[in-house]
């Protein structure tokens, strides 16, 4: 009993795992580019 349950755990920590990985990988893909109106703080220009 105690090898399945083991099984189960290693099978769930593998797929947390992955998961995991891959949302790093996506945020470090992230772009994060400046915004052009940095000097005018507090200020939302709308169109």
């Amino acid at each position: 009993m105690a090898v399945t349950r083991l099984k189960r755990k290693d099978r769930r920590n593998k797929e947390f795992t992955r998961i995991r990985k891959t949302n790093l990988k996506n945020v470090k893909q992230l772009v994060y580019i400046q915004s052009p109106y940095k000097e005018v703080s507090g200020i939302v220009i709308e169109d």
